[in-house]
């Protein structure tokens, strides 16, 4: 699962796990993620999860969004990332753990079946 640390400019630190497919970052109280800072646009920035990747877009925001000191437009984050939303950081954590479906998981033998299956040496 991802997540955000995120540090506020008074010191402040909160987690906050993303859900879904968009997470929405910005001072207006309808982002998942709200900053409050003056320094950050209404509607900043957003994290969406395509499938196979967390992709961070500056929406357009007055001061910039910046990953890893370098302003961005689009980014594919990876974890640990550093991401910069007018004074606040925010640390980007993912589990690169890939989640199989329950139903693939029906499908395996159980695990005594598997041990016959494998060749002794």
């Amino acid at each position: 699962m991802a997540r955000l640390i995120i540090l506020a400019r008074h010191g402040s630190v909160r987690q906050v796990n993303l859900a879904g497919p968009i997470t929405t970052i910005g001072r207006s109280h309808s982002n998942n993620v709200c900053i409050d800072s003056d320094r950050v646009s209404r509607h900043h920035a957003a994290i969406q999860w395509t499938g196979e990747h967390y992709i961070l877009t500056d929406m357009g925001s007055r001061n910039g969004t910046y990953v890893n000191r370098e302003r961005v437009r689009a980014h594919e984050l990876t974890n640990g990332d550093v991401i910069l939303v007018g004074d606040c950081q925010l640390r980007f954590l993912c589990n690169r753990r890939v989640d199989v479906p329950v139903d693939a998981l029906r499908l395996m033998p159980a695990a005594d079946e598997f041990l016959q299956l494998v060749p002794s040496r």
